[in-house]
């Protein structure tokens, strides 16, 4: 009939803010959690070890030999590299499905949520991860 309103359009399903919103948090946790264990274990080993090279301090010591102290620990470091890469491609990949869903309205809610954790993510890791590793540091010198 003439003048009649349009039928609403069906609701758009929510997934994709969704996933975008799980990926960014599991991004988060999962590169924290990661880097901050194998980083406080890195970081208490090369610190016992530097003791054992170097009891009088580390001021005389060249860079080379500085990096040298990570030698004993760089399996453990290598962990916390690829929990820090993994958050980046994760965090990144919420990201873009946060903007997606959100540009697209399927699950605009979630989508902002997603986000905002991406966007905020970087700075948690490395505040959490930052005190882990001087915590590290301080049991590996007591």
């Amino acid at each position: 009939p003439f003048g009649s309103a349009p039928a609403p359009l069906p609701p758009r399903p929510r997934t994709l803010g969704l996933v975008a919103l799980v990926v960014a948090i599991v991004a988060v946790v999962f590169a924290v959690v990661l880097s901050g264990a194998t980083g406080f274990a890195a970081a208490e080993g090369a610190m016992r070890h530097a003791i054992g090279v170097s009891p009088s301090g580390l001021e005389h010591l060249s860079e080379q030999e500085l990096l040298a102290l990570l030698s004993p620990v760089r399996g453990l470091v290598l962990w916390a590299e690829i929990g820090y890469w993994t958050g980046t491609v994760l965090g990144l990949t919420a990201l873009g499905l946060g903007i997606a869903a959100i540009v697209t309205r399927r699950g605009r809610g979630q989508g902002i949520a997603a986000v905002i954790i991406a966007a905020v993510g970087p700075l948690v890791f490395a505040v959490v991860v930052g005190l882990v590793v001087v915590a590290g540091i301080a049991a590996g010198a007591a």
